[in-house]
């Protein structure tokens, strides 16, 4: 046994390089085929990992861009949204301004529209009179919209005296550019370049509005007086009179038609007598205190021998040669309007009619 031990201790001995050489050769090319496998497994899990890792980076980035985008989106849209607001804001109130500045401009131009329609209308009518206290009453009542307290005054000898007046504030009775109150409105009527009167008003007036009319008065006043200058139109061929039947009585009123005349004849003289009361309105209106006085001391013509010599020498021009005969209606109407039907009143230096 022992012999046989020894024997095979002696074998492996022998055999013992052989077996560490073939042992190591073994332990290398399953070291080198491991380590292959190791490798090849290794890059797989690289490679594994790698794609994973780019997947979830990928997805990642996804991820994140899409929050991104949703974040700048919805910081996009909530920015447009204050944008749009605020446009919607500003352009809501500049139409309202629009709208607020149109409203007013459309009364301006309503109320602006409305005052010429005034002012066209009171030119046609102070136009359309038949004399010259007429012209101012109507001035006083359409200029009424553009001053509740209003007054004419007309041109006296002492100044400027209240004929009429309108509203509630007390005029003075003579008033002057010098004295009148700087708060008033104040105007001279300026017709031909002499002051036949001036208009006043007090408390609130429209300036421009008042320019405007008293312009307008003073423009009839003067077409009016160009009017009564006028000489009367000549019939254009002589017509055969009809004569009727009348009482031999006169008439108490030369204002009363005189049916021996022809229709021509008529209008001829109807003419005259309206001439000769606006000539001698006209005087009447200019000089009540010297009408006033003369009347007291029966010497009208005295007093107003100026302006009665010349509303004569109208007359005859307004009528031109054509012949009233038997008539003086200017004559009538100084006596009726300025003498109240006293011819006396007239004084021992009146000439008298002439006819």
């Amino acid at each position: 046994m022992e012999l046989r031990t020894q024997a095979l201790d002696r074998v492996l001995d022998a055999l013992s390089p052989a077996l560490a050489a073939e042992l190591d050769r073994l332990i290398s090319e399953t070291r080198q085929v491991l380590e292959a496998e190791f490798q090849k497994r290794l890059q797989a899990a690289v490679r594994d990992a790698e794609s994973a890792a780019q997947s979830r980076v990928e997805q990642e980035l996804e991820r994140v861009i899409r929050n991104a985008q949703d974040e700048v989106r919805q910081q996009v849209t909530q920015q447009l949204q204050a944008q749009f607001t605020r446009a919607i804001e500003e352009k809501t109130s500049q139409l309202q301004q629009i709208q607020s500045d149109a409203a007013v401009e459309r009364n301006r131009l309503q109320e602006q529209a409305q005052r010429w329609r005034i002012f066209a209308d009171a030119q046609h009518q102070l136009a359309d009179v038949s004399s010259q206290p007429e012209i101012l009453s109507r001035f006083l009542r359409l200029a009424e919209p553009f001053a509740a307290d209003l007054a004419i005054y007309t041109s006296k000898a002492d100044g400027l005296a209240l004929w009429k007046r309108r509203g509630q504030h007390v005029f003075p009775n003579i008033i002057s550019e010098q004295t009148r109150d700087p708060e008033f409105y104040f105007k001279q009527v300026i017709v031909r370049g002499k002051a036949v009167g001036a208009v006043a008003a007090f408390g609130e007036f429209k300036r421009d509005a008042l320019d405007f009319m008293v312009s307008a008065m003073e423009r009839a006043i003067e077409v009016f007086g160009l009017k009564l200058r006028a000489p009367l139109p000549k019939p254009a061929r002589p017509v055969k009179q009809v004569v009727v039947a009348v009482s031999p009585e006169p008439q108490p009123d030369s204002s009363v038609p005189d049916p021996a005349l022809s229709p021509e004849d008529e209008a001829r003289h109807a003419e005259a007598r309206k001439a000769a009361r606006l000539i001698v309105s006209e005087i009447k209106l200019y000089n009540e205190p010297g009408l006033k006085e003369g009347r007291a001391n029966s010497d009208i013509y005295r007093r107003l021998r100026k302006e009665i010599d010349q509303g004569r020498e109208t007359y005859n021009g307004r009528l031109n040669g054509a012949a009233t005969p038997g008539h003086d209606y200017l004559h009538d109407e100084l006596v009726r309007i300025l003498a109240g039907n006293d011819e006396r009143l007239l004084g021992e230096g009146y000439p008298g009619p002439a006819l």
